[in-house]
């Protein structure tokens, strides 16, 4: 059911993120999270539902309380991208519920509470390339470090960088932009996207 402004309205979520390096498993509702849980390692397939019906436990909900499904699809790992994806849509088969595939760039902008271009998103993926959204790269697209540093000029930034990256930005004087906890924004960002019975499928950036 959605209201005003195409606002999910009754909404029991589950949200997904065992891809980026601060992961979450949280139960969300268009007006608060419920309950959360932060997952810093790569979580294997045999792990991923004892930790949600954990999850489930803990905030007073059963499987048959969701009503939606959430699921970060990319950049990341790639098993933790398939494990994910295939989990998020075998529930919305058997439950005959809704579910979205989200970017973990449009995490990141909802968490800077603004969409300007002009604050770049940027990923690490390998040693000397990383992925880019912002300014004149529409869509994330993959580039490589060198390439970065010589076209663009100083700006702020968000998203999962390598070490190595973080320091070569930084002594470019590109830093990095202050984030909202997940847990504030998660309710109305989680309320405000476009669900359907489509599988989710991971994005991996790269065509494969």
């Amino acid at each position: 059911m959605n209201g005003d402004k195409g606002i999910v309205l009754d909404m029991k979520c589950l949200f997904l993120d065992i891809a980026s390096h601060d992961g979450l498993l949280a139960l969300v509702t268009e007006q608060e999270v419920i309950a959360y849980r932060a997952v810093h390692n790569r979580v294997p397939d045999h792990e991923l539902i004892p930790l949600m019906e954990e999850l489930l436990r803990q905030g007073g909900w059963s499987y048959s309380h969701l009503t939606h499904i959430a699921c970060v699809v990319g950049p990341g790992g790639f098993m933790s991208l398939r494990v994910a994806s295939a989990c998020a849509n075998t529930l919305v088969s058997q439950l005959n519920i809704l579910s979205v595939g989200i970017h973990l760039s449009d995490v990141y902008r909802a968490r800077i509470g603004a969409h300007t271009r002009e604050v770049y998103w940027l990923h690490s993926t390998k040693k000397d390339q990383l992925f880019i959204d912002g300014g004149q790269w529409n869509e994330p697209t993959l580039i490589n470090l060198q390439e970065l540093q010589t076209l663009i000029p100083r700006f702020l930034w968000i998203g999962e960088l390598l070490p190595e990256h973080e320091k070569a930005l930084e002594a470019h004087g590109l830093k990095k932009a202050a984030l909202r906890e997940m847990t504030e924004i998660l309710p109305r960002f989680l309320a405000e996207q476009r669900y359907s019975r489509q599988n989710i499928i991971p994005w991996y950036g790269r065509g494969w």
